[in-house]
């Protein structure tokens, strides 16, 4: 028959086996962990990065050959202008010829 201090090796012994088989578990899954977080930074570094800079470049030249706000707005009083200025004179002609 098994003594209380036998039974208390026991235990400690299966304590300090599956201690030691959790922490070889957690070792191996961080392991994989890390080793799947650089799969995925180097995807991103690789692939992901410069799509980006190439994106950020085609932005930066439509900024650049655009035109600003403020320059359309004026361009678009000055094409009303020219156009009231147009009609003006479109009518000045009609009305000239009329009288020939």
């Amino acid at each position: 028959m098994l003594e209380k201090q036998d039974l208390q090796a026991i235990k400690e012994l299966i304590d300090t086996s599956v201690t030691t088989a959790i922490t070889a578990s957690e070792e191996r899954m961080s392991a994989k962990i890390d080793a799947s977080e650089n799969r995925i930074m180097a995807y991103i570094e690789n692939a992901v990065m410069p799509n980006f800079k190439l994106l950020a470049e085609g932005h930066q030249t439509l900024l650049e050959t655009l035109a600003r706000k403020d320059r359309v707005e004026a361009l678009e009083e000055e094409v009303v202008f020219l156009k009231s200025v147009v009609s003006a004179l479109a009518q000045d002609v009609t009305e000239l010829k009329k009288a020939q």
